[in-house]
């Protein structure tokens, strides 16, 4: 099986810190912003938070994540390295579109 299936380790960060909401913020649709941050690093990474109190369900909140890093992993440019925090305080039904549509023009 191909290594370029999945989001890599090296793009993924682990923890969330009250630092990211400095971050450049983008607003990408209605329930959905990204806060942006140049990195030192060679590869962009991602960090994607779901609160329980906007979707309770931890299955639908796992294939949000999972479609959101999907999106990230086909779209994000691959040169400089620049980390991203996407925080969901709804879930709209076009999400995918304008977060494709987000991470073509960075």
């Amino acid at each position: 099986m191909s290594s370029d299936l999945g989001l890599r380790k090296k793009n993924r960060i682990k923890r969330i810190t009250k630092k990211m909401f400095e971050w450049e913020r983008t607003a990408v649709c209605d329930g959905v912003v990204v806060f942006q941050k140049g990195s030192a690093k060679k590869e962009s990474a991602i960090l994607i938070t779901i609160p329980k109190a906007v979707i309770k369900s931890a299955v639908t909140r796992n294939n949000i994540r999972r479609r959101a890093r999907e999106i990230f992993r086909k779209n994000a440019s691959k040169e400089g390295g620049i980390d991203f925090l996407v925080k969901f305080s709804s879930c709209p039904d076009n999400f995918d579109s304008k977060l494709e549509e987000f991470f073509k023009n960075v």
